[in-house]
């Protein structure tokens, strides 16, 4: 186990030792169609059950541009890598790489382009933002995590909607098993949608999204989904919310319906506290849950974060303090 890592990332020091340049955060530039870079992101929990260490996300990626029309990118990572349970001594974790990202670009125009591979589901903010070291909190809303697959392996044909000012489209859909079904919250054979982005000023962000998919057992779920966003350099605020309808076969229909509010002040570039409110509500799991969450983080590079955050659930014995150090090559 320790012996994949050190091998994984000593090639990555060795390339960076070799580059001319390098500045943390862009990965090693090899040659004019070739970069190559990797991230990992450490956690400490402590709920009422156990304390926790766990290095939980190892990753490498390559991208690169093969010419003014075609670029591509490509992220293997390993989730658990290595866990240990501090209470009871227990160890575990998970060395296998999964095929995270794998997709290339033709870009076309400013109003069609064409995505094709595994990619992120463009829906809202939080989805976009897949690596731990770019976002604000080590957690994920449920929001983000429950209602709706994370990646897609299709295609997503997007760009800027014609005679308009800042609205961006994304029409994207899979018809096929997922590249790696061990790595996707919900697979499935069937994931249609569209969105819509907005930048109605320099400050002011919104957009929303419709789908359909069917998982692998044959549930059949719809969604709409709103988003909302404000950041002026000092504060940002922004806001997601969902409701899904699904067909549970001979069982009636039934919805879900979760969203968050979160506010971050940054006080310095490089301090920045977080607030962050959700809601949860299953109806056919019957689990509903409220979390408020307040949280710090600290980047004393951009490509380094250290967050810290503790959460109070209307599920009681789920109350939990996270610790994470994460750094992206």
């Amino acid at each position: 186990m320790y012996l994949r890592l050190l091998s994984l990332f000593s090639l990555l020091l060795l390339s960076i030792g070799h580059a001319d340049d390098y500045e943390l955060g862009h990965g090693v530039h090899v040659n004019d169609y070739l970069n190559v870079g990797g991230y990992f992101s450490s956690e400490f929990e402590s709920n009422s059950q156990s304390d926790t260490f766990t290095l939980d996300d190892v990753a490498v990626m390559a991208y690169g541009d093969i010419n003014p029309m075609f670029s591509y990118l490509a992220e293997f990572e390993a989730v658990g890598f290595y866990h240990r349970n501090l209470t009871d001594g227990t160890e575990d974790g998970s060395q296998k790489f999964h095929a995270e990202r794998f997709y290339g670009d033709l870009w076309m125009s400013d109003d069609f382009n064409i995505r094709f591979g595994k990619m992120i589901t463009p829906i809202g903010y939080w989805n976009m933002e897949p690596i731990n070291v770019l976002r604000d909190t080590t957690s994920s809303p449920l929001y983000s995590m429950l209602l709706f697959p994370k990646f897609l392996t299709g295609i997503d044909i997007n760009g800027y909607v014609p005679k308009t000012e800042g609205m961006r489209y994304h029409l994207f859909g899979q018809n096929n098993r997922d590249l790696d079904e061990e790595y996707i919250n919900i697979p499935n054979t069937h994931f249609f949608g569209f969105s819509l982005e907005k930048e109605l000023s320099m400050e002011w962000n919104t957009g929303g999204s419709v789908g359909e998919y069917i998982t692998k057992t044959n549930q059949r779920t719809r969604f709409i989904e709103a988003n909302l966003k404000y950041d002026d350099t000092q504060w940002q605020i922004m806001t997601e919310a969902l409701i899904a309808k699904s067909d549970y076969n001979d069982i009636q229909d039934d919805y879900a319906l979760a969203g968050y509010a979160q506010a971050m002040y940054r006080y310095t570039p490089e301090h920045a506290l977080i607030g962050r409110y959700e809601y949860y509500n299953d109806h056919h799991t019957e689990y509903k849950d409220n979390i408020a969450i307040l949280g710090y983080s600290y980047r004393p590079l951009y490509p380094i974060s250290i967050k810290g955050e503790y959460q109070w659930h209307s599920q009681h014995d789920e109350n939990r303090a996270l610790f994470s150090l994460s750094v992206l090559f």
